[in-house]
C-alpha cells in the first residue's frame, strides 16, 4: 500500500456509516427511544475504538483512526439493532454497549492491529478486511443473544415485511458502507484500489443475488429484507481476500458465500419480515467460512495450485471458531448486564414514562 489519503479515508470513514443505516431500514423500529439507543452504542462503539488507538498508539495518523472509529460504531449499532429485538430497548443498548467496549476493542486489535497482528502471527490467516471482527465477532456474540432465553419484560412490536424497493435501498446502503470500509483500508488511490473497489462491488451484488436464488430454490419463498443480509454476507466472504481475487476466484467466493449463507436454515416462517436472528448471524459466519477457505485455495500467489498444500484453509476455518468462540464468551457477561438493564427498566416503561 502506497502512503495514505487521509481525504480518501475520511470519505470512506463517512460512507461506512452508511451501512447501520442500511440495516436499520428492514430492522422492527420502535420508535425514537430505539432510535436513540443505538445511537448511544454507536457513539460508544467509536469512543471506545479511539480510547484503545491512543493507548496503543497504532494506528498514528488521525484519518485511519476515524476510519477505524467509524466501523466500530457502525458494527456497535448494528449490534444494537439486533440484540433490541430479543432484549428490548434497554437491553439491547445495555448489550451493544458491553460490546463496543470490551469485545469489540480486544478482537479488532487482534486481527487488525500493528503488522503482524496477533491472529496473522498465531494462525497465519488472511484477512485483509478484518471481517473476522467486523462480521464474525459481533455475529458470534449475536448468537449467544439469539440460542439464550429471552428474559421477560418488553418485546419490540413485530414489523411488516419491509417492501421491496425499501429492501433494495438498505441492501444499497450496507453495500455502499462494506465496500467504503474495503477502499478505506487500502487508504489511497494505487494499483491495488481499482481491483478491490471492482471486487468489493461486483461480488457484494453477485452474493445478494445468490442469496435470492437460494432461497427461492430452497425455502421457496422471497423476503425483501434478505436483500440486506445477502449484502452483509457479500461484503464479508469477499472481504477475507479483496485485493487477491481473479474474476474466477471473486465469482466463486460471491456466488457460493451468498449461497451457502441462504441456505441456513432458521426463521423462514412467522417471522413477519424481521431480517434478523440465529439465521442471519449464523449466515453470516458461514459466509466468511466459506470466502475464507476459496479464498485460500484460489487467492493469487498463495491458493492451493501456488503453494500445493491445505495448511492456509485449515488457518482460515481455525481463526473463524476461536473468534467466534472468543466473542460468544466475552458477550456473556454482556448478555447478563443487559437482563439486569431490562429488568431494571421495567418499572419505568410500567409507569408509562
Amino acid at each position: 500500500m502506497s502512503s495514505s489519503d487521509p481525504l480518501l479515508q475520511l470519505i470512506c470513514a463517512a460512507l461506512v456509516l452508511l451501512a447501520p443505516v442500511g440495516v436499520s431500514l428492514v430492522a422492527p423500529n420502535a420508535g425514537p427511544r430505539f432510535r436513540r439507543a443505538a445511537v448511544t452504542a454507536g457513539a460508544f462503539g467509536a469512543g471506545a475504538s479511539f480510547a484503545t488507538a491512543a493507548l496503543l498508539g497504532t494506528p498514528t495518523d488521525t484519518a485511519t483512526r476515524i476510519l477505524d472509529a467509524a466501523m466500530a460504531s457502525s458494527v456497535s449499532v448494528v449490534v444494537a439493532l439486533i440484540a433490541m429485538q430479543r432484549l428490548g430497548v434497554a437491553g439491547g443498548a445495555v448489550f451493544a454497549v458491553g460490546y463496543g467496549l470490551l469485545i469489540g476493542p480486544a478482537i479488532t486489535n487482534a486481527v487488525l492491529g500493528e503488522y503482524p497482528a496477533l491472529l496473522l502471527a498465531v494462525f497465519g490467516a488472511i484477512d485483509y478486511a478484518g471481517v473476522l471482527a467486523t462480521h464474525v465477532a459481533p455475529a458470534a456474540a449475536l448468537l449467544l443473544v439469539a440460542l439464550m432465553p429471552t428474559p421477560a419484560g418488553e418485546t419490540l412490536p413485530a414489523s411488516v415485511s419491509p417492501s421491496v424497493r425499501r429492501a433494495l435501498l438498505g441492501a444499497l446502503l450496507v453495500g455502499v458502507g462494506g465496500l467504503a470500509w474495503l477502499i478505506g483500508l487500502e487508504g489511497a488511490i494505487d494499483e491495488v484500489t481499482g481491483r478491490i473497489a471492482v471486487n468489493g462491488a461486483v461480488g457484494i451484488l453477485i452474493a445478494v443475488i445468490a442469496w435470492v436464488v437460494m432461497e427461492r430454490v430452497r425455502w421457496a419463498r422471497f423476503t425483501p429484507a434478505g436483500m440486506v443480509v445477502g449484502a452483509i454476507a457479500g461484503s464479508a466472504a469477499v472481504g477475507v481476500g479483496a485485493p487477491f481475487l481473479a474474476p474466477v476466484a471473486l465469482v466463486a467466493v460471491a456466488s457460493l458465500g451468498g449461497l451457502a449463507a441462504g441456505a441456513v436454515p432458521g426463521e423462514h416462517r412467522g417471522t413477519q419480515g424481521r431480517a434478523v436472528g440465529a439465521r442471519t448471524v449464523i449466515a453470516v459466519i458461514v459466509a466468511v467460512l466459506v470466502g475464507g477457505v476459496i479464498t485460500s485455495l484460489l487467492g493469487d500467489g498463495f491458493g492451493l495450485a501456488a503453494t500445493g498444500t491445505l495448511t492456509l484453509t485449515a488457518a482460515q476455518v481455525g481463526a473463524v471458531i476461536v473468534v467466534g468462540f472468543t466473542a460468544a464468551a466475552g458477550a456473556l457477561p454482556c448478555w447478563l448486564l443487559a437482563v439486569a438493564a431490562r429488568t431494571l427498566d421495567r418499572p419505568r416503561r410500567e409507569a408509562g414514562r
